[in-house]
Parts: C-alpha cells; sequence; structure tokens
C-alpha cells in the first residue's frame, strides 16, 4: 500500500501550519517523517489518522481506520501491569495478531522478551517499555503503522532494539510505516525513505545517502540544518 497527499492544506486558529502539500508514503522501507519542533509532524499524523480534517486536499490510499495503529509520543501505560498483561491486553482487544513464536527470535530479543514478561512496567526502563510495547503492537494486523517519536527518552541500547523492530515492520510490503523522529543519527540508514517538513513544505528524499548528500561530511544533522536554512 502507499500513501498520498494531494495539495493538502491545514490551518489552526487562522495560523496555516502548511499549504498545498504533494507528497507520497511507500512501502518496503521505513517513512521518516522529520523536521523542527512546530513544524507539523504531529499534526499530519492526526490528519492521516482522521483525529482532525485537512482545510483543504485530501489523503488517498487509506486503509480502514480499525487498521490504523497510532502511537503517540507518550503512550499511558499503567506501572502496575506486567509485560505479560501489557501483552493479554493488546492482543485481548486486537481484531488479530499474529502469535509470538519464541523460538524464531533471535537471542538477544528472545532473552529480553523473556524477561520483560513477569518485570512490571513500571519497574522497567523507558526504553524496556517502549521496546516491548512496539513489540506486541508490530505483531497486531494493522496496515497503517504511525509511531511519534519512538525514540524520544531513550536509552541508546533500547534505541537501537527499537529501530530493528521498526526496520523488521517496515519490511512487509503490505504494511506501510512513518516515523516521526529527532533522533537523525538512529535513522534505518539501509533502509529508509526521508520527508523532510519545513516553512509550510515538504520534501522527499529516496534514501539516506540523498539526504546526507549535501553534507560534506554525510552527517545528518548538518544535512538538515543546510536543507532546512536554504529552503
Amino acid at each position: 500500500m502507499q500513501l498520498e497527499l494531494h495539495d493538502l492544506s491545514f490551518s489552526y486558529k487562522n495560523t496555516i501550519v502548511w499549504s498545498n502539500l504533494n507528497d507520497t508514503f511507500l512501502p518496503g522501507k521505513v517513512n521518516y517523517l522529520i523536521g523542527y519542533n512546530g513544524a507539523g509532524k504531529s499534526t499530519m499524523f492526526d490528519l492521516i489518522s482522521g483525529i482532525v480534517e485537512p482545510t483543504n486536499g485530501n489523503i488517498t490510499g487509506l486503509p480502514a481506520k480499525q487498521e490504523i495503529l497510532y502511537q503517540t509520543q507518550n503512550p499511558v501505560i499503567f506501572g502496575a501491569l506486567t509485560g505479560r498483561d501489557l501483552r493479554n491486553f493488546i492482543f485481548g482487544v486486537s481484531q488479530g495478531y499474529n502469535k509470538i513464536e519464541i523460538s524464531k527470535l533471535s537471542p538477544h530479543f528472545r532473552d529480553l522478551y523473556t524477561r520483560l514478561l513477569n518485570r512490571k512496567l513500571g519497574n522497567m526502563s523507558v526504553g524496556e517499555r517502549r521496546w516491548l510495547l512496539l513489540f506486541f503492537e508490530s505483531r497486531l494486523h494493522k496496515k497503517l503503522f504511525l509511531l511519534d517519536e519512538p525514540l524520544a527518552g531513550v536509552d541508546p541500547v533500547s534505541k537501537i532494539q527499537i529501530e530493528k523492530t521498526i526496520g523488521e515492520l517496515a519490511k512487509d510490503k503490505e504494511k506501510l510505516v512513518i516515523v516521526t523522529t529527532h533522533e537523525l543519527s538512529h535513522m534505518n540508514q539501509e533502509n529508509c525513505y526521508i520527508h523532510l517538513l519545513n516553512n509550510g513544505k515538504i520534501s522527499f528524499f529516496e534514501s539516506y545517502q540523498d539526504f546526507v548528500s549535501v553534507s560534506p561530511t554525510q552527517n545528518p544533522e548538518e544535512a538538515f540544518v543546510k536543507l532546512t536554512c536554504t529552503e
């Protein structure tokens, strides 16, 4: 599946957030949506998920609402629940999921998953909670995954674990994965598309290499500054 923005415009309280955006989100790779705070990344997710309506334009290729998973930046999780409780709740209210086959997990993830099952969420690190939640969500029968800042406030080891899980999820061409992030150095360099929101416009890059090519040192932060200061 693919998602297309057609002359998409959005205003809030008489302030134009952006106007006449045209872009395509493609399957098979992680789609990173990046930009400064206030550029409208979360607003884009709200529009795609149907929480708000565009001022003008439309979005085509959207699946049914029950086939969209929108993980907000600060998901509410009750600390008294164990990892097993979280799994049972998410799978219990779902409309279908792929069973977790422990034998098919890598030794690292098998150990991590087993350790977290009986631990209370309140006793996990932020990174452990985010990884476990995403691990369960990635098993759900959804077609569109909107992940808002899944790496925010996460330790370096957990960032790598979360990125691996997102990368595996995005390989399924029947699914579309869109991720907002400020962690440019942790983008999946081998398997991504990049969409840059800046000053009410959106720019598309077919690869990480395409994005960093404006930087003499191939540095993503430097590339971001050059691209956003010249538009």
